[in-house]
């Protein structure tokens, strides 16, 4: 499959997926903020976040990305209230293989009342019309929560890889779950 961007909008039932604007960097900088703590149990980038600078810097680098079809980060937002909730990304891609991984964070106000794994369905059911076979999603073992949404949204899991990554100082496991075009 040859490179090529995806949509820059993308509308589910209660939410939407839409890439990020440097207007958000405050509003994404003061939600990390308020929930440093709770992110950055599993989360290797919070810490690097300090400043709504950092967040402006990371819109900016997004955005490079996109332009790259290296990665593709979306807010996610309530449909109706246009409230910002979060973000989903397609990352690791391999365009030459027709395979993505997603990856994805929530504000804990947001957390349990399944907009994760519709956000995870609205930008699969894109990726597969778009031509991707294959869809990853990855988490901390330790992350049961974080592992709930693969399972919600059918895909199959497909193992653990013992301590192949470090994080804060700890050799930590990873869930790998995916799912293929027209399961």
């Amino acid at each position: 499959m040859q490179k090529r961007f995806l949509r820059e909008k993308l509308v589910g039932n209660r939410i939407y997926l839409k890439k990020h604007q440097v207007e958000l960097a405050q509003t994404m900088y003061e939600y990390i903020n308020r929930d440093r703590k709770r992110l950055d149990q599993f989360l290797p980038w919070v810490e690097y976040i300090k400043t709504i600078e950092d967040e402006l810097d990371y819109i900016k680098l997004t955005h490079q990305q996109w332009q790259n079809c290296t990665y593709f980060d979306y807010g996610i937002f309530d449909k109706n209230s246009d409230v910002y909730m979060g973000n989903i990304g397609v990352h690791g891609i391999q365009w030459e293989h027709n395979n993505a991984e997603l990856g994805y964070w929530i504000l804990g106000d947001f957390e349990g009342k399944g907009f994760m794994t519709e956000a995870v369905r609205v930008l699969e059911e894109h990726l597969f019309d778009q031509g991707f076979h294959r869809i990853q999603i990855c988490c901390s073992d330790l992350n049961l929560r974080s592992a709930g949404v693969p399972k919600r949204a059918g895909y199959r899991f497909e193992g653990v890889l013992r301590e192949n990554s470090i994080e804060k100082g700890q050799y930590r496991n990873t869930r790998v779950y995916s799912k293929l075009v027209g399961e």
